[in-house]
């Protein structure tokens, strides 16, 4: 007799002896074919859909580092689909369970309770997940429709399940990323008829009762990783199902924080719900960071642990206001023109480095530091005249999602920064730079090359630059410094009378009118506050 598999009213299964398969194929059978982990495609400017698998056989590539096939397939917290494609069964319902194959995860292998999209737009814990086969609730956007997809026939055999890989409180979710820290865990899943009826599994010849198990062998495995995550949404996206704003408008960017990795993800899904795997970064947590006035005495500042020096950068034509960096155990002193002190707070603060690229060199030259250009997604920056290369990592989901966005809507601007702040949190000579909290673009032009410029230039682009600063402004960077100006020798009209860019403050000392300082930005909620 063949060991067989049955799924209780609880979600839990139980091993029973079941008919052993006869060796000839029937394509009459109702069979259950394949079980696998997708994420959703859309082609057709949104209205075709389609489901690319994802496991160890159709290993995704990380873009950032030469194409390398990724040692994981998915991680703790991220949005899937499951997807359960039948034959001559139409209209059936199908009960499902995901389980872990070892105990890296839980302790054991039961069948785990993670979090299912409800149509239209939250998710419930379900251990069992019942779905009907032709259903397309799970293709929902937030207004609980379907109907834009015009291939839907595609796919009237699977049956289709939209969830999220974790549980429903963050105490359970600790628990299990602590158990799993830098390891790996498989999850399989296993299907059957709602009713109890048999069907035929994979290419098995005959209809059996119980249970078919897949993802459980080396044709293919869903592997699991602990990373943070951020999902940055375009404001057209129809299928975010963030919480709404005060203003009626959907947040756009929602994080996985976990304890457990230092590595952060940053996804993007484009105003069709494509989803882009844009870049991967590391966190460092360094002590926080204030500009005071009065310096210390030397025999005050603690140990001299660091000093970088910036001699070979400005003789090579680079503006950077610093000629050193003394870092102490108490604090850094910015060595320029006036010396400032960047004394130690109470607390720690999380940087990652923008430079992707880490190009090498110094000069004046724009650096590039990043250029994702994949599936009609580009984000392009680069830095010229700084070397304050780190940013808060929520800051950095939200510099990445207006660049996306600002991108898509058809402008061509190469983005170039001035700087927010040093990897130690320090800032010279700013002050509200410090703990990556801030930063400087050059202004936009029509040439579109990122070169700076100033206000009341012939080649500034004050509408682009508009539309810039609004998209920065709805992916959170709420507050902005520029200086108030008249410009009548460029392009627009719209700048012929005074004016100042959205959301700033006019700041004349120091002058604010070759760049764009971005601050004050709405900080992201974790998935489970």
């Amino acid at each position: 007799m063949a060991t067989r598999i049955t799924i209780t009213d609880s979600g839990q299964t139980q091993t029973l002896n079941g008919p052993l398969a006869p060796d000839t194929p029937d394509d009459s059978l109702q069979r259950i074919s394949e079980v696998y982990f997708a994420k959703k495609t859309t082609t057709d400017n949104g209205t075709r859909v389609s489901f690319t698998k994802i496991d160890s056989a159709h290993a995704q590539q990380d873009h950032q580092n030469q194409n390398q096939n990724l040692p994981y397939d998915s991680i703790l917290g991220k949005t899937v689909y499951l997807i359960i494609e039948t034959s001559n069964m139409q209209t059936l319902s199908i009960d499902a369970v995901i389980r872990p194959s070892a105990n890296t995860l839980t302790d054991n292998t039961e069948t785990l309770q993670l979090m299912r999209f409800l149509s239209p737009d939250r998710y419930e814990a379900q251990r069992l997940f019942t779905v009907q086969v032709g259903n397309f609730d799970a293709l929902n956007n937030n207004a609980g429709s379907h109907t834009h997809y015009t291939n839907l026939s595609d796919h009237i055999n699977k049956a289709i399940i939209k969830l999220q890989l974790r549980p429903d409180g963050r105490a359970i979710f600790d628990e299990w990323s602590g158990r799993l820290g830098e390891n790996t865990v498989n999850l399989e899943v296993a299907v059957e008829r709602t009713d109890n009826s048999p069907c035929a599994y994979k290419d098995g010849q005959e209809e059996v009762n119980g249970a078919g198990i897949f993802l459980n062998d080396d044709t293919g495995r869903f592997r699991v990783v602990n990373k943070n995550i951020y999902t940055i949404h375009h404001g057209s996206n129809a299928y975010n199902t963030l919480t709404e704003t005060n203003t009626g408008e959907r947040r756009r960017i929602q994080k996985v924080l976990n304890t457990h990795s230092t590595e952060v993800i940053y996804f993007y899904y484009d105003q069709n719900d494509n989803e882009h795997r844009i870049c991967s970064r590391t966190k460092e947590t360094v002590t926080r960071k204030r500009r005071v006035n009065t310096i210390p005495p030397v025999a005050q500042r603690g140990e001299l642990t660091q000093t970088i020096s910036f001699t070979a950068n400005r003789a090579a034509g680079e503006n950077i206001d610093a000629t050193q960096l003394l870092v102490y155990t108490n604090g850094t002193l910015g060595d320029g023109a006036t010396d400032k002190w960047y004394a130690n707070q109470p607390g720690t603060v999380e940087l990652v480095d923008m430079d992707i690229l880490a190009n090498a060199g110094v000069g004046p030259q724009i650096f590039e530091a990043f250029n994702y250009n994949r599936d009609g997604v580009i984000i392009r920056y680069g830095f010229q005249h700084t070397r304050r290369r780190s940013i808060q990592p929520d800051l950095f989901s939200g510099f990445l999602g207006a660049l996306a966005q600002f991108r898509q809507e058809g402008h061509s601007h190469y983005i170039v920064s001035q700087g927010f702040s040093y990897s130690d949190a320090s800032c010279y000579p700013s002050a509200e730079h410090v703990n990556g909290e801030a930063g400087d673009l050059n202004l936009l032009t029509t040439q579109e090359d990122g070169v700076n410029t100033i206000l009341t230039a012939a080649n500034f682009d004050y509408d682009n630059a508009v539309i810039l600063r609004n998209i920065l402004f709805n992916f959170g960077f709420i507050l902005g410094r520029s200086e108030n100006f008249t410009n009548t020798s460029n392009a627009s009209t719209a700048d012929n009378v005074n004016t100042r860019l959205p959301h700033t403050t006019h700041t004349a000392t120091p002058r604010h009118n070759n760049h764009l300082h971005i601050h004050g930005f709405a900080q992201i909620s974790d998935i489970y506050a």
